[in-house]
This record gives C-alpha cells, structure tokens and sequence, in this order.
C-alpha cells in the first residue's frame, strides 16, 4: 500500500483551524446522516467481540467442561481496548491517498475481521481448541480496537459539531447492539447450530457491515494534518481536565452494574435470571438510554445531559444499597426497575460524555488519537475501580462496595462542575443536536 506520511510540523496547529471548522461546505453538511448510518454499522460490528468475550465464550467454554482457571482469562482479550492509545497516533499518521485517510484502515481490519471469524469456524470447537479460539478472539479485539481509532477520527472530520450527538448514541448504541448479537445471540445461536454456524453468521454480520465503507468514497482531507503523538494531547489545554471528567462520570454505573450480578446470586437468584436481567436487560436499557440522552441533547446543554444520566445512575446505586440493607425487596419488579433506571444512566453518561470528548478532539488536529486517549484510559479506570469495589465488598460487605461507587458518583458530579467552569468559552457546547 503506497502510504503517506504526514509531514506537518506540530506548531501549525497553532495557526490553523479545527479539522471540521476548516471545512464548511454545504454538501458535506448535507451527507451527515450517511456517514452517521455507516459509523453506526462498524461501531456494531466492533461489540461483537466483546460481547463474545464476555458472555458467550465464556459460558461455551463452561459448558465444554473446562476449566474456571481458563474462563477466568476471557475477559484479557479485551485488553486492546484499553491499549489501543499506544498505537493510535500510528493510525492517524499513516494512510493510502487512494482508499482516503480513514477507509484505508477501516477497510482492511473489516476484512481481518470477517476472515478471522472464518478461520474459527473451521477450528474445531472443543477443549483442546480452546485456547486457539480464545486467542482468536483477542485477534478479534485487536482488529476492533485499532478500527475504532480510524472510526472515531472519520465521525470527528466527517460531522458537524450539531451532529456530534448523534454520533455517540449511534456508537454507544450500536456497540451494545454488537454485544447483543455476540454475547446473549451467539449463546441462542450455540443451542441449536454448530460453532462453524455461529462463527459464519457472525462473519456474515460484519461483512454486511462494511459494505456502506466499501461503496462510499472518502473524501480527501481539505488541510494537511499534523503529526499525532500522544505526547501532543497531553499537551492542550483542558486535556487533563476533560480526562479526568470523562474516566469519573462512568465509574459508578461500572461498579453498581458489576456488584449487582453478585448481589442477586447471593440473595438466591438462579444464573439464568441473573443473566437474562444483567445482561439481554441492562444491555436493552442502554440501548435506550442512549436514545433518551439523544432526546436530551436536542433540549438541554451537554453538561446537564451528563449531569441528568448521573443522577440517574446515583437513583440505581441507592435502590441497589437499599436491597442489600433489607433483602426482602427482591422482588422481579423493584429489581427491574433498578437495572432499567442504571442502564438508562449509563447509556445516558456515555453518550454525553464521548461527545464532549469527540468535540473537544474535533477542535484539535488528531481526532482518532485524542477520542482513543479518553476511551483508552476511560476502561481502564472502569477495569481498577470495578475490582478495587469488588474487593471492598468482599472484605466489608455489598453496602461499603455500592458505598465506594456513591462516592464515585459525587467526586464526579463536583469535577463536573469545576470542568464546565474552566472550559467556558471554548465551543465544547455551543450547539445542540
């Protein structure tokens, strides 16, 4: 492939406008909803190997007779989600001038995509295999990952800041909605087909998801970008500020979401309730909180938005303290209710806060790299903190664990605050929907 290497020095950036700002054309406002559809259709394609990797494979491999030992490692193979900040300035600096900057990258990953899940239909699916397989879906992960970085900056360039919104609810949303097809789908699916089936009808989703990609040609970039490097985000102004918003306001629907499935077992809730409840029903009420932050968002400030998905996930957390503190409220319906009023926080809290953070990347030079720098560090945060939670509940019981994720919640709610007080005046809500 005949890559080209931006040249830029990094001290244009200085003189130049945003990427988007710098282009004002009327016919790329007009083709905001195609590029919207065709995000929405990788950002789905990119949760199947979550969903995958949490959920189906997982209970696949119990279900074969192995080992807790190798369940246990199957949650590692998202680990590129969370890595993915150290190779994304190498995604924005190098492209092909033929495919475009981003369907360079995103073209070729879809494909390994689809292939991989080809090769794992044909490895037969046993205990012997396993660790194959399992490692195919970190491959998977990998693929995903490093394409989100190519996906995010194509939305950043491509959209308007008013559509900035839109945006994240198709990415929150249709992310869920790959988890769905991977995670409690393919377990459907694993019931009455062979593994070779699932893994080709997987394949077949996500080849039907680059199609919008393939026919779609990408516009060349109207100003020469500057070299990304991590060190360059780290180097703007409110970066730091806006990390810290971004890593705080998801951690406590992390911990309430993680403590919740563990809460029901020990209450005496079957696994296959617990499952259907925590994971077809949180995922199904984050796919609606994602619509009502897009509601929202039309109505209100990005702020408040984030602020009312908050409150919100503060509302579960308090219904989940009182069920620990008094047992007999475990009926199917206060339960319900705690996880669709959390599922909607968190798919509220998502949605705002990835667009500040793509606003705040759009206004910079290297939108892939910047978004993949605040989700990178966003899951991390949510990986130490769930387990630092857990193991609070361990030692001092559910009630000091949910307690921790409260306390969470309020340090964001303040950091909130002093974050909307500093960036006055910069264009991160300057618009609506």
């Amino acid at each position: 492939m005949d890559f080209h290497d931006s040249l830029c020095d990094s001290g244009l950036g200085e003189h130049m406008q945003s990427v988007v700002e710098a282009r004002c054309l009327p016919c790329e406002q007009g083709r905001a909803w195609r590029v919207l559809l065709l995000v929405g259709g990788l950002y789905l394609a990119q949760g199947l190997p979550v969903g995958l990797a949490f959920q189906a494979y997982p209970t696949l491999l119990r279900n074969m007779g192995a080992s807790l030992d190798l369940v246990a490692l199957t949650p590692l193979a998202s680990l590129p989600w969370v890595a993915k900040l150290l190779w994304a300035a190498a995604v924005e600096n190098r492209w092909s001038e033929r495919l475009g900057r981003r369907r360079s990258w995103i073209l070729p990953l879809q494909a390994g995509s689809v292939l991989t899940l080809a090769v794992m239909a044909l490895v037969p699916c046993d205990v012997a295999n396993m660790g194959i397989l399992l490692g195919m879906i970190a491959l998977l992960s990998l693929l995903c990952a490093t394409q989100d970085i190519a996906v995010d900056g194509l939305a950043a360039e491509r959209l308007p800041s008013t559509s900035l919104g839109r945006a994240n609810t198709f990415q929150v949303a249709g992310f869920m909605g790959g988890m769905l097809l991977g995670g409690p789908g393919a377990m459907v699916l694993f019931d009455h087909f062979n593994a070779p089936v699932v893994f080709l009808a997987l394949a077949a989703v996500v080849l039907l998801c680059s199609l919008p990609v393939l026919f779609w040609r990408e516009p060349a970039p109207l100003v020469v970008p500057a070299r990304a490097s991590l060190r360059s985000f780290f180097k703007r102004r409110f970066a730091g500020h806006l990390t810290a918003l971004v890593m705080l306001v998801t951690l406590a629907g992390s911990i309430f979401f993680g403590l919740a499935k563990l809460i029901l077992l020990d209450i005496g809730w079957s696994m296959s309730d617990v499952g259907i409840l925590a994971g077809v029903g949180q995922l199904l009420a984050i796919i609606l909180g994602c619509g009502l932050a897009g509601l929202l968002l039309r109505q209100v400030s990005r702020w408040n938005t984030l602020l009312c998905g908050l409150l919100l996930v503060g509302v579960a957390g308090l219904l989940w303290l009182a069920l620990v503190l008094q047992p007999n409220l475990s009926g199917s319906g206060y339960v319900g209710g705690a996880t669709l009023l959390g599922g909607l926080g968190i798919g509220v809290t998502s949605v705002a806060s990835y667009t500040l953070a793509m606003r705040f990347a759009q206004q910079g030079e290297q939108p892939g790299t910047d978004c993949s720098v605040f989700q990178g560090l966003q899951t991390l945060g949510e990986i130490l903190v769930s387990s630092l939670a857990i193991g609070v509940a361990g030692y001092w019981g559910y009630a000091s664990g949910l307690g921790v994720g409260l306390l969470v919640l309020c340090v964001a709610v303040v950091v909130l605050r002093q974050v909307r007080r500093s960036t006055v005046g910069i264009g991160l809500d300057d618009d609506r929907l």
